[in-house]
């Protein structure tokens, strides 16, 4: 009965429950099941952090595509973003595009686009802190990333409403519902065919903006082709601007309403906020989950995953592995059993310390990693120079949960009301 006690059926994946919070599973997962076959859904999930972490930079075993690169699949066509660098996998073709546009996001390339944030935030916090009280999820956080990236590919500014109503349906579009797949569709073929006129502008008369950079790109005296810039583009609106949404929500929800304490350091001392998104892209990462396929048999805690199988990732319970971080489900922002900066692909740091799995590890780490934390951290900075004495409006919130599961999008609050002084 012992044994039984510690089963996990397989549907406890699409309940409520598990949406709302899925620690307790996770947990179950690392201690009795640390490689999982879940029948139901046809897939293996592995929890604990090392094993994660291996299989992140074991690209002989793990591929992050679905199909094969020189097969029949036409790449792009039933994706929400179309060609796109998520679905090429481990493939020469993925490592191409990825090195045409990686550069822009680090180093000097996100020093130029710092003003461009600074911008945006300033104004969009002197358009929605004036009442003593905001939503900041629909009035700042919705929108700010999307307006930034606009800005950086130097799309018209009396556009950007619509860059965040093509945003919000392309993140639907990621789920499973097949209403918000048609929608998704739709927006991104609307956005193409917005976009293609001003690609081909750039292309003749380049300018000093992201997207002449894309356009114009070159390796090995090659470019990307149309559909592939329109595809790059989809995924820098989406997968960018959602990862910096959420994650700006998150911060503020901890700081508010589980480590309020904490805060008062953070006011003290605004630089923190570095801490304060490392500790929320451990605790409870905007993303929780990544998929592979094996390209071969694998062996793992005396278990064989067979070829083509697919592999779920748990990121959000690698990070609350009791095996590597102390106390993991405590939200520290002062924890010192975690690298608590700037993140890299290796995930190998000189203060020799594990870092979070939030943005992944090895050849697919998240492009925007910088820009992400870049972004996070000055909106809170600055919201935080603004909202003087900034607290809950109300006393209890239900907390972060993921979206419904028809729908795409990552976990975050529904809505985060904060009153403050003027």
């Amino acid at each position: 009965m012992g044994a039984l006690a510690n089963e996990i059926d397989p549907r406890e994946f699409d309940s409520p429950g598990y949406q709302k919070d899925p620690f307790p599973l996770y947990k179950r997962l690392r201690d009795h099941h640390p490689l999982f076959r879940d029948r139901f859904h046809n897939r293996w999930l592995i929890s604990r952090y090392d094993d994660v972490n291996a299989a992140f930079q074991d690209n002989e075993s793990f591929d992050r595509a679905l199909y094969k690169v020189d097969g029949p699949y036409v790449f792009g066509s039933s994706h929400v973003f179309g060609p796109n660098i998520l679905e090429y996998g481990n493939s020469d073709r993925h490592r191409w595009l990825r090195n045409i546009i990686a550069g822009q996001f680090v180093g000097q390339g996100l020093v130029s686009f710092i003003p461009f944030i600074e911008k945006i935030a300033g104004e969009l916090l002197e358009e929605c802190m004036t009442d003593g009280e905001v939503e900041l999820v629909s009035r700042f956080s919705n929108q700010f990333p999307i307006r930034v990236i606009s800005n950086i590919l130097g799309l018209p500014r009396a556009d950007e409403e619509r860059f965040v109503g093509w945003y919000q349906a392309l993140i639907a579009g990621l789920g499973f519902g097949g209403e918000h797949l048609a929608r998704g569709i739709a927006a991104r073929n609307e956005m193409w065919k917005y976009l293609e006129p001003i690609i081909e502008e750039r292309l003749k008369k380049p300018g000093d903006d992201l997207l002449s950079k894309i356009a114009i790109a070159e390796l090995d005296g090659q470019r990307m082709s149309m559909d592939e810039v329109k595809g790059f583009i989809a995924l820098l609106l989406a997968a960018g601007g959602d990862t910096t949404d959420k994650a700006i929500a998150n911060m503020w929800y901890h700081m508010l309403y589980t480590r309020p304490d904490q805060f008062e350091d953070v006011k003290k001392d605004p630089t923190l906020w570095e801490n304060v998104f490392a500790e929320m892209m451990r605790y409870d990462a905007v993303v929780h989950v990544q998929s592979r396929y094996t390209t071969r048999e694998v062996e793992m805690h005396g278990r064989v995953i067979p070829e083509r199988s697919l592999i779920i990732l748990l990121l959000g319970s690698g990070n609350r592995d009791e095996r590597v971080f102390a106390n993991p489900d405590t939200f520290d922002i002062h924890r010192t059993d975690m690298h608590m900066g700037r993140e890299n692909r290796s995930a190998r740091y000189k203060d020799k310390l594990p870092g979070h799995l939030g943005f992944g590890v090895g050849q697919h780490f998240c492009m925007g990693y910088a820009m992400a934390r870049q972004e996070a951290v000055i909106a809170c900075t600055r919201m935080m120079e603004v909202m003087k004495n900034p607290r809950p409006k109300f006393s209890t919130h239900e907390g972060i949960s993921s979206p419904n599961i028809d729908s795409g999008g990552f976990r975050s609050p529904q809505e985060l009301w904060i009153e403050f002084d003027r």
